[in-house]
């Protein structure tokens, strides 16, 4: 149940409307996304957001679900967790090698280089002043530059902000 009033998919109109279009009719609308509606201005800006990774160059589909699946599962956020956990069983990640994500990265299908970034996002989502200099030096010796980094934690961080908002507005 929301406790603010949000637009069904057969209610949306205008921005609401274009939002949910990139959504598959057989996947219900996702929380976050459902709540933005409450808000169009703010969602239109979300949908860019969403829009930025979506056309990203350098990160991954796998990674980008990679992320958001970890960050979910370790701030407690089921419905992005179950999401994006469909997300990788669509592109073919087990059962184990989701269990290994956050643990054991390089357990994974994901390559080398972004089970190395998955990592960084992990270590700075569970120690965040732990990370230093050399842990970015190490990323761009892999190829990474200092914007995808920039971006793959800011991922991370965005699933902090909607964790919030499901914790604010959502009961069961």
């Amino acid at each position: 149940m929301y406790l603010i009033d949000t637009v069904s998919r057969e209610d949306a109109t205008g921005v609401v409307a274009a939002a949910y279009g990139h959504i598959p009719p057989q996947i219900d609308i996702p929380v976050p996304l459902r709540l933005m509606s409450a808000s169009p201005a703010l969602m239109e800006r979300q949908t860019g957001v969403i829009g930025y990774f979506r056309a990203h160059e350098r990160l991954s589909p796998p990674l980008l679900a990679s992320i958001r699946y970890v960050a979910s599962q370790k701030t407690g956020y089921a419905p992005c967790a179950v999401f994006n956990a469909e997300l990788l069983r669509a592109q073919g990640m087990s059962e184990a090698e989701m269990a290994s994500l956050s643990c054991k990265p390089a357990e994974t299908p994901l390559e080398e280089s972004e089970a190395a970034l998955l990592a960084f996002v992990t270590k700075s989502l569970d120690e965040p002043q732990s990370i230093a200099r050399g842990d970015v030096e190490a990323l761009l010796a892999l190829g990474w530059r200092e914007s995808d980094v920039l971006d793959a934690v800011t991922m991370a961080a965005n699933m902090l902000a909607y964790t919030h908002v499901y914790q604010t507005f959502v009961r069961s």
